[in-house]
């Protein structure tokens, strides 16, 4: 009978052990249940995310090529732009107007140069190191120019004697060409200038003078093209 009561206590030791067991089995099972729904959760938010990443360097791969055709476009224009303008003041030496871009510290920079054609050798050269003032001073002035308008300040550029550079022979041909770059660009230039040849080519001229000491001095209007 004692064993038989034994043998009953341990039958129901056993049992609860295996209740034990079993509730700790089906709680391990519903936190592996859960890691692998992390699990899949966090894989398809890694998937979702690398297919993020990847649409948008395709993007940025995109602008980065758009901004480049566009610095590009814009570049070339400003070559051909200059270096009409070269052309139609220094005619007898065939000068042209570069670009280079480059790329430094993770930005575009661009150098200018002016190339001469003429000859067998081609010339290129940094502007006032190569072609001295004068074609330096053009170039230099359409630029500005071209700024202007691209930031849309203005009403007037003053140049101060900006082309003292220019050759004698060159002032007609330089005086010509302010005048129809005022006139399709609508901005006045006001130059300041020694060279009285320029005076031929302006709409309105002031020229000054002194006699002497300088106590006399004299001041007269040159109106051009007014009614």
């Amino acid at each position: 009978m004692q064993g038989d009561t034994l043998h009953a206590g341990q039958g129901l030791i056993e049992a609860e052990r295996v209740r034990d067991l079993v509730r700790v089995t089906t709680r391990l099972q519903a936190m592996r249940d859960q890691a692998v729904s992390d699990l899949e959760a966090r894989t398809r938010e890694v998937e979702a995310l690398s297919s993020k990443i990847d649409v948008l360097s395709k993007v940025a791969e995109l602008f980065r090529a758009l901004m480049d055709r566009l610095v590009l476009d814009h570049v070339r224009s400003v070559e051909s732009i200059v270096s009409e303008g070269l052309h139609t003041i220094f005619y007898d030496q065939e000068l042209n107007f570069e670009a280079e871009i480059t790329q430094r510290y993770n930005k575009i920079a661009i150098d200018f140069f002016i190339t001469q054609e003429a000859g067998k050798v081609p010339v290129r050269g940094h502007p006032l190191e190569s072609f001295g003032g004068g074609p330096a001073s053009i170039a230099s002035l359409i630029l500005r120019l071209l700024a202007m308008l691209r930031l849309k300040r203005w009403p007037v550029l003053l140049l101060d004697e900006t082309l003292a550079a220019v050759s004698e022979g060159y002032v007609d041909q330089t005086g010509r060409f302010l005048q129809k770059l005022s006139e399709s660009t609508g901005i006045p230039l006001l130059l300041v200038t020694h060279t009285q040849a320029f005076l031929e080519h302006a709409s309105v001229a002031y020229s000054g003078s002194e006699v002497g000491d300088g106590v006399e001095r004299h001041l007269q209007l040159h109106r051009r093209g007014a009614s």
